[in-house]
């Protein structure tokens, strides 16, 4: 199956289940419960692994301290400490671009609603 088959596939499918979304797009309720909440769970596990990133940055420098001057202990502490600066880089940039999103869709921290945005006609409000 080529990859331009499996995307068609994919995109149609994806379509399908949008289809009821945009036939009730009147009632935008769910879709901003959905939006708050996920924002919400993408925050709590981004705190989480942001948590992780640090402790295995700590671990590279726990392992860095006890290497002894072993080559091949130092040479992996340091892979530790560079995944760590790493994560925690790339956990940094996952959060800002989450509170960017929520910001851009008006969604706060404490679950606010999404303002959905509206077209004023200028010739019936003057």
């Amino acid at each position: 199956m080529s990859t331009s088959s499996s995307f068609k596939k994919i995109m149609a499918a994806a379509v399908l289940l949008a289809a009821p979304v945009a036939a009730f797009a009147q009632q935008l309720t769910n879709i901003q419960s959905l939006a708050t909440s996920t924002l919400s769970i993408l925050n709590i596990v981004i705190t989480i692994v942001f948590v992780l990133a640090i402790l295995v940055f700590g671990w590279g420098v726990v392992k860095y301290i006890t290497s002894a001057n072993d080559a091949t202990k130092e040479k992996e502490a340091r892979q530790f400490l560079w995944w760590g600066v790493i994560g925690i880089f790339v956990l940094a940039s996952v959060f800002g671009l989450v509170k960017f999103i929520g910001g851009a869709l008006q969604v706060g921290q404490e679950g606010g609603a999404i303002n959905v945005p509206t077209v004023v006609n200028p010739r019936t409000n003057p």
